[in-house]
């Protein structure tokens, strides 16, 4: 059973823990984005996913038992790690359900990073109401923190 619905003009968008079986299709959705969205990435791989979520709580979006975007959050220090709308499902309020749900988990700060060069992203946080609070111009890429205070 799901555990939160957005509704949407055209869909409703479920959130549920990932599953085994999910695997697959949520590690196809982070290479594809990772492919196209992500140039500084060298040689990205479909075995990248369950690689770099290892521990972490991660949430898939659901539309029509189709998974359309996941999260992973390391709930000791509550990090978003990842999130990811597949392609095609940008700007339909999947990123959004899936911060929101972020946002539930944890009792402190959330915080994230973000690559400077994806300025969509940055946007995207900041309209959500995260602020910076360090940049890393040294890092491979240069990126930058985000917090949420609404934890606070």
């Amino acid at each position: 059973m799901a555990q939160d619905a957005t509704t949407f003009p055209d869909h409703t968008v479920h959130l549920r823990p990932m599953r085994p079986q999910d695997v697959p299709s949520v590690a196809k959705i982070y290479l594809a984005s990772r492919q196209a969205y992500f140039p500084w990435v060298k040689k990205p791989q479909y075995a990248d996913f369950e690689r770099v979520s290892v521990g972490e709580l991660v949430q898939v979006a659901v539309v029509a038992d189709e998974i359309v975007g996941f999260a992973a959050l390391s709930e000791w220090d509550s990090f978003l790690h990842l999130l990811f709308v597949k392609i095609g499902w940008q700007q339909q309020g999947v990123g959004k359900a899936l911060l929101d749900w972020a946002r539930q988990q944890v009792q402190r700060p959330l915080e994230l990073k973000v690559v400077q060069a994806n300025v969509a992203a940055q946007r995207f946080y900041e309209r959500e109401g995260f602020r910076i609070i360090a940049r890393d111009n040294l890092a491979q890429p240069s990126n930058v923190t985000y917090r949420d205070d609404r934890n606070s």
